[in-house]
C-alpha cells in the first residue's frame, strides 16, 4: 500500500505552493486551512486540520513555512511515518527574535486581513516570489484564504510555545531565507541559494531528497500492507 503524502503550505497559501514537486508515485493530497479559532493554539489548530487526514492508511507529511510548524506540532500529536518540514521552524527557539517578541508587542492584531495580503505581496520578493508569474500566483493564493484567516494564524505562530519537536522530522532549509534565516534552525538538508519559497526555483533538487527519504524509509515497492 503506497502512503498518502499531505502537503501543509504556509500562511495564506494554497496547494499550488507543491505544484513543482515530483513525489513519484506517491498519493498526494493538499490540507485545505479553515479558520484559526480566537486565541486557539497551535497545537490545538494542527489537531483540527488533521481530520483531513486518513489516520487508517499510512501517510506522511510535508508542510512550509506555517505549514511546517503545523507538521511538526502533528508530528508530536499524530506520529506519522515521516515528517518533511521545508522553511520553516520545528519549535519556538527556532522562530527569529523579531517574531519572538511580537507575543510582548502584539500590533499584528490590528491589521485587517487586506492589509496582510497588501503587505506580503508588497514583500514578495523577501518571500522569495519573484518574477511576474510567480508574483501574480502568490496574490492569487493569498486572496483563496478563509476571511479573518491572516490574524489568527499569526498569532498561533507568536503563541507557539513548542519548547522539543517529534521524531522522524526531516528538516529542508535554504541558505538565503530572509524569512526564517538559517541562523536560528538546525536542518538536515541545506538548500544552497535557497529562499524561503525555495521550492519555486529548487524544486528538483527537494523533490529529489524527500523521494530519496522516503525510498530509505519504504524501500523501492513502498511500505508493508496494513491490517485492521
Amino acid at each position: 500500500m503506497m502512503p498518502d503524502i499531505y502537503c501543509i503550505p504556509g500562511i495564506g497559501v494554497d496547494g499550488r505552493l507543491f505544484s513543482r514537486l515530483d513525489f513519484g508515485e506517491y498519493h498526494v493530497k493538499h490540507i485545505r486551512w479553515i479558520l484559526p479559532l480566537k486565541k486557539e493554539t497551535l497545537e490545538e489548530y494542527a489537531l483540527r486540520l488533521s481530520e483531513q487526514i486518513d489516520l487508517s492508511r499510512p501517510y506522511v507529511l510535508v508542510g512550509v513555512s506555517f505549514g511546517g510548524m503545523i507538521c511538526s506540532a502533528m508530528a508530536t500529536l499524530l506520529h506519522p511515518d515521516r515528517v518533511f518540514v521545508i522553511s520553516s521552524s520545528k519549535c519556538r527557539a527556532e522562530l527569529p527574535l523579531r517574531v519572538r517578541l511580537l507575543k510582548v508587542l502584539p500590533f499584528y492584531l490590528l491589521f485587517s486581513d487586506k492589509a496582510y495580503v497588501r503587505a506580503a505581496t508588497f514583500s514578495r520578493r523577501i518571500f522569495g516570489f519573484n518574477g511576474k508569474e510567480d508574483g501574480k500566483l502568490f496574490e492569487d493564493m493569498l486572496n483563496t484564504a478563509p476571511k479573518g484567516y491572516f490574524k489568527r494564524a499569526a498569532d498561533c505562530v507568536v503563541r507557539w510555545n513548542a519548547k522539543t519537536f517529534g521524531k522522524g522530522i526531516v528538516h529542508i532549509h535554504g541558505s538565503n531565507d530572509l524569512i526564517l534565516p538559517i541562523s536560528r534552525v538546525k536542518p538536515d538538508y541545506i538548500i544552497e541559494g535557497g529562499s524561503h519559497n525555495m521550492l519555486m526555483k529548487h524544486a528538483d533538487e527537494i523533490s529529489e531528497i524527500i523521494r530519496n527519504e522516503l525510498k530509505n524509509l519504504y524501500g523501492q515497492d513502498g511500505p508493508p500492507p496494513t491490517f485492521p
